[in-house]
């Protein structure tokens, strides 16, 4: 029996009531078109793990291999972004994310996927779909939104456990590699993006943050300020 690719879901708002229905896919759907696409790949790498640090923040980075190409995806999940009842599974949730990102990509998906989503009582319109506000069009490059600048020096002055991990170096250079950013061109936007003068300085906090929102579609890379 085939797997619907996509089904809707009512969107309510904070009072509980329909005001709306949304279009989604499903990740047994996206799953079954991938298959069809000649699937032989499917893994996963946690590369942040939640910790109070991180505000608990699980991050994945999820890779299919189809016939046409390899496609990947970035998933997270936080207690901010699902509900109650996945709390104690946002590892998995996380990873669930990214896969799905992944396969949407695969098999050329541009509908969210159900698993993307948070808390489906709290679903806004506006939040899935078309630009942000304030968000640059697609061809324009541009830096984002300037962040305060924080000393990367833990209360004890011990610099090296506040640091941003290697994961998470890996993760932002990816991401700026895939918007076309490498070598030292690379180092100076997400320098920039961080408003430190060195990566040393880029705390764990700082590189979640840039990770989330680079996930997020908010724009990435632009000319380094003078």
């Amino acid at each position: 029996m085939s797997q619907p690719l996509t089904t809707r879901i009512p969107i309510r708002d904070r009072d509980g009531r329909v005001v709306d229905e949304k279009e989604v896919a499903t990740y047994a759907g996206l799953l079954a078109k991938a298959h069809e696409a000649g699937l032989s790949l499917v893994e996963t790498e946690l590369v942040q793990v939640p910790c109070d640090e991180n505000f608990m923040v699980a991050i994945c980075l999820a890779r299919v291999v189809v016939e046409h190409g390899t496609f990947t995806g970035i998933g997270d999940a936080s207690p901010e972004s699902v509900n109650s009842r996945i709390v104690p599974h946002i590892i998995r949730m996380a990873e669930t994310r990214a896969k799905a990102r992944a396969l949407r990509d695969a098999v050329n998906i541009g509908t969210v996927a159900l698993e993307e989503l948070g808390d489906l009582s709290e679903i806004d319109v506006d939040r899935h779909d078309g630009p942000r506000p304030g968000k640059a069009p697609d061809n324009v490059r541009s830096l984002p939104p300037r962040r305060e600048r924080r000393s990367p020096v833990s209360p004890r002055g011990d610099t090296r456990s506040n640091a941003m991990s290697q994961a998470q170096r890996r993760l932002l250079f990816r991401i700026l590699a895939e918007h076309g950013y490498e070598g030292d061109e690379a180092t100076q936007v997400l320098c920039h993006a961080a408003e430190v003068e060195s990566l040393d300085e880029i705390t764990k906090r700082q590189a979640s943050s840039l990770i989330d929102a680079w996930k997020n579609d908010e724009p990435v890379g632009g000319h380094r300020a003078s």
